[in-house]
């Protein structure tokens, strides 16, 4: 992977972040987004969340947030194409 692409992952993941935690879902509470991948193409962006409480829960809300979510990165990066969002369940590997 190359130093561009890392740095724009973790960018992303932080815009995220910061978007998720301006979200008033009470699912949401205690949400940690711990990575973001990028697809090859750059039209995917898979997002992983781990949740404390209800990790179902989280990604509904999250897939309900997708738009107002992929607007904010749209505003705040500057990407030839958006990519589309997904966000999947935290599962660190032992």
């Amino acid at each position: 992977m190359s130093y561009g692409k890392a740095h724009l992952e973790e960018r992303l993941r932080r815009i995220l972040a910061e978007e998720i935690q301006a979200l008033e879902d009470p699912r949401l509470f205690l949400l940690t987004v711990e990575a973001a991948r990028l697809s090859p193409d750059g039209g995917l962006l898979s997002v992983y969340v781990e949740a404390f409480r209800d990790q179902e829960g989280a990604l509904e809300a999250l897939a309900h947030a997708e738009r107002r979510l992929a607007s904010a990165l749209g505003r705040r990066v500057r990407l030839r194409r958006l990519p589309r969002l997904e966000f999947l369940p935290w599962n660190p590997e032992p």
